[in-house]
């Protein structure tokens, strides 16, 4: 019987994991006048949130479409952000803004000690952050008109250019991704999903069932930047 629930569970764990992992739409940056106001340079429609939505499970892929390496320093990065639109929304991060993002061990492994940064080859693609299991953006409050913008989620990425012959470009080359978030009916929270079976609170199937629980309440998204 504890072989069957721990096989359940994985099954719904799988089911989340494709249900969830669909990315935003791309749109044309020119769509609204946001995208313009914060230089975005690609963007994508978040859809409609509502108060008490989560927006968690957040991972961001690099894609150097260059035929030569870049070169990326953490110390000049900004960490994604939820930029509040208006003044009828309220947005706060679960469960603190602090430790929120992570670089990936892919990423990690590309640093040069003798470039002191991290370098990524021509023609190559790899999820460079992640935001950590448990945490998420939270819509509190909305009172905003339905449609109307309320969240603007910005990833930033700052990137030299490397020369044939090693030489890397002082000045960094910034390329901004944007994710637009509208107001679902104002007042009115989404409908909570159905609570997976319960299951003793000891052993693997507890712990399959706690990762699903996350999934469940925060959902997967991945975009990609292109530079």
């Amino acid at each position: 019987m504890k072989i069957l629930k721990v096989s359940f569970v994985t099954f719904l764990l799988l089911a989340t994991i494709q249900w969830a992992s669909a990315a935003y739409p791309v749109v044309e940056c020119s769509s609204d006048s946001v995208f313009t106001e914060n230089s975005c340079n690609e963007c994508f429609d978040g859809g409609a949130v509502s108060a008490g939505d989560n927006i968690g499970l957040l991972t961001d892929d690099l894609k150097n479409k260059k035929t030569g390496n870049i070169i990326v320093y953490k110390e000049e990065q900004t960490m994604p952000k939820m930029l509040p639109l208006g003044s009828s929304a309220s947005w706060s991060q679960t469960p603190s803004e602090d430790g929120f993002w992570d670089y990936t061990e892919a990423f990690n492994a590309l640093y040069s000690d003798g470039e002191d940064g991290y370098i990524i080859p021509a023609s190559s693609e790899l999820t460079w952050l992640e935001s950590k299991l448990g945490y998420a953006y939270t819509l509190d409050s909305n009172t905003a008109v339905e449609g109307s913008n309320i969240g603007l989620l910005l990833y930033r990425l700052i990137s030299h250019d490397i020369s044939s012959d090693g030489d890397i470009t002082i000045d960094g080359e910034t390329h901004n991704e944007c994710v637009l978030f509208t107001s679902g009916e104002p007042g009115k929270e989404t409908p909570k999903k159905p609570e997976p079976p319960k299951l003793p609170e000891t052993g693997p199937e507890h712990i399959l069932l706690i990762v699903l629980a996350l999934i469940l309440g925060f959902g997967l998204l991945r975009f990609t930047k292109r530079v």
